[in-house]
């Protein structure tokens, strides 16, 4: 889920292990397993799945990103994309996870 807390910095929930975070001049926002930030009392807007892509690529690679968000949009699936040093994590609404794995699969890159 991605939650977000004003007035909070990096190691101020370190104990929720966030599987990521970043701090914006609104707040810190963390993305946790549901059941992290239910334990928590965190509110969130709509529940999601990572995808993580099974392919190892290059901080330097130039449009995986568009590629991917442009082919989960055209069937309508919001695609939220964490770029991590190894692999990239394409977080989609829960309910469509299967479809936009189909969808992804059928990529070539």
């Amino acid at each position: 889920m991605f939650c977000t807390l004003e007035n909070a910095s990096y190691g101020d929930c370190a104990d929720l292990e966030p599987v990521a975070c970043c701090a914006e001049t609104e707040g810190l926002t963390l993305v946790l397993p549901r059941s992290t930030a239910d334990g928590a009392g965190l509110t969130y807007t709509g529940v999601f799945r990572r995808i993580t892509l099974d392919l190892s690529t290059s901080l330097q690679e130039t449009g995986l990103t568009a590629r991917v968000a442009a082919s989960l949009a055209a069937r309508g699936i919001a695609a939220n994309v964490i770029a991590a040093y190894f692999h990239d994590h394409i977080f989609v609404p829960a309910e469509r996870a299967a479809e936009a794995v189909g969808i992804l699969s059928g990529l070539s890159v």
